[in-house]
């Protein structure tokens, strides 16, 4: 029988980590010991000593506001137990961490700002034993600092609307709407007594005059928002806020709009060409047709034109042909160019614009944008009893497709017109050069001469001329007055009163001159 070589051990059983944990403190705790009998140090190397360099220069020029703590040379190893303190695994002392103190006074301030903001949270927080449904207290694993939201959600409380609320804000919309009733009264009666007004604060006017001496029981601005005949029954028990309806801190700011005479478009200035410029155009223009003709020619698209032949080059054209048979060849050149005349006809007459069509292409000429802004101008005649006068007046509007009016009324004849600029060039040529107002029907059919008219010349005048935004009137019409107030009130149905104001005034100042 043969024995084996190798050695027989006895059989180990493996360790547990509980073992292999204190075999590690135990070795270190002797390498510790061993290191401080025999004094031994670890030598410090150039990147510890660099390190040490750089955390000293750092604290010197922070004034040492943060100290910086020192690095251990070897990881601690700690736990937390369950109370949340920081203990060392391997000795089992409680370690203190220190906490950062800020120094800086900003950091201060935010320091101090956050732990009032957390303060009523914290205070707000009631401290109940949470009850955790099917975990033990026991459990090996549950740590009951940890709060779990609860499944089921909690019962929200009834908030019920404070009594009269909604009666207030029935009030304070009657109130306002009131008070929108009053001004746009009070609007109404200012501009048929002629007074414009600027804002809403401004229409509300007082319902009698004071003097300067006289103390009213209350202002009329108050009155209109209290509501009250004097201030007795404004106290400080007294609560004002239902009777101050729409007056806020708000400060309105409208809305900037575009101005409406500005163009949408950028406007271009048309290039105007010399005659030579428009020759070589048409020239260029030519050249480039005959061209793409060629083209069409050579790919056989078109079939290539007959030669043009007239009297004059027959014999160099046709010249074999004319010697067989002259008589044909004349003929067959006589229909060709009677041919390329009657082409010549047909073609302008294609091109020529029917009577309906040249009707449309003047009015579209003399029709100007005014989208942008209406030119208006404001004339005054002192007699217009002239029907001549009267018929250049209407004719012209008509064919310049302006608007207008005219109100005829004893020494103020008003002339009130509408259009383009260029419109309102001509028709201003017509009345102030172009017309003879002295030169009347009477006095062209009689040599002798009234002596009134002598006193008073006959004269037109431009009172006022400008842009506004929308037309006011229709086709021009004439309209006969017998008062002034009849014909200020015609004006004042298109929203124009101020046309017979200025030209009232002018004829009053003209008469005092006279």
């Amino acid at each position: 029988m043969k024995m084996s070589n190798k050695l027989l051990t006895p059989k180990q059983e493996p360790m547990g980590a509980a073992a292999i944990n204190d075999m590690m403190r135990a070795a270190q705790r002797q390498i510790k010991d061993r290191q401080q009998e025999l004094n031994f140090t670890v030598p410090v190397t150039a990147a510890q000593q660099r390190l040490a360099e750089l955390q000293a220069r750092i604290a010197k020029q922070s004034g040492h506001l943060l100290p910086i703590p020192p690095i251990d040379e070897k990881p601690v190893h700690v736990t937390i137990d369950r109370e949340g303190r920081t203990i060392d695994s391997i000795t089992g002392e409680i370690l203190q961490i220190p906490s950062r103190i800020p120094t800086l006074k900003a950091n201060l301030r935010v320091q101090k700002k956050d732990i009032k903001q957390e303060g009523p949270k914290i205070k707000a927080v009631k401290e109940v034993a949470p009850e955790y449904p099917g975990i033990d207290a026991s459990a090996k694993y549950h740590d009951g600092r940890l709060l779990v939201r609860p499944a089921v959600r909690n019962r929200r409380d009834l908030k019920f609307v404070e009594k009269g609320k909604y009666e207030d804000l029935a009030n304070k919309q009657r109130a306002k709407a009131k008070l929108e009733k009053l001004q746009e009264q009070i609007s109404q009666t200012a501009k048929k007594a002629g007074i414009t007004v600027g804002n809403k604060a401004a229409i509300i006017q007082p319902k009698k005059f004071f003097s300067e001496l006289d103390v009213p029981d209350i202002e009329w601005w108050d009155y209109v928002i209290l509501q009250q005949s004097n201030y007795q029954s404004i106290t400080p028990e007294v609560n004002l806020a239902p009777m101050l309806t729409g007056i806020t801190q708000l400060i309105e700011h409208p809305t900037q709009l575009k101005p409406p005479f500005e163009p949408h478009k950028p406007v271009l200035i048309p290039i105007h060409l010399t005659k030579r410029e428009q020759k070589k155009v048409r020239r260029q223009n030519r050249a480039e047709v005959l061209k793409e003709q060629q083209e069409k020619i050579r790919l056989g698209l078109i079939p290539a034109p007959e030669p043009k032949v007239k009297i004059s080059n027959m014999m160099r054209v046709l010249c074999s042909d004319h010697v067989q048979d002259p008589t044909k060849i004349e003929e067959y050149v006589r229909t060709q160019m009677a041919q390329r005349i009657r082409t010549h006809e047909e073609t302008n007459a294609a091109r020529k614009l029917s009577a309906e069509q040249r009707r449309e292409k003047n009015t579209k000429r003399a029709t100007e944008d005014t989208t942008t802004g209406v030119h208006a101008a404001v004339y005054r005649v002192r007699y217009l009893e002239d029907p001549s006068h009267r018929f250049k007046i209407e004719t012209n509007c008509k064919q310049l497709h302006m608007t207008g009016c005219v109100v005829l009324c004893k020494d103020v004849n008003i002339i009130a017109v509408e259009g383009g600029p260029k419109q309102q060039k001509k028709f201003r040529r017509l009345l102030l050069n172009r017309i003879k107002w002295n030169a009347s029907c009477k006095n062209r059919m009689d040599d002798d001469t009234n002596e009134d008219s002598e006193k008073q010349q006959n004269k037109c005048v431009l009172l006022w001329e400008g842009t506004v935004k929308d037309r006011a009137f229709g086709e021009i019409k004439f309209k006969a007055c017998p008062t002034e107030n009849f014909a200020r009130e015609h004006f004042r149905r298109y929203g124009v009163e101020h046309y017979w104001d200025i030209g009232h005034n002018d004829s009053v100042l003209d008469a005092s001159t006279d």
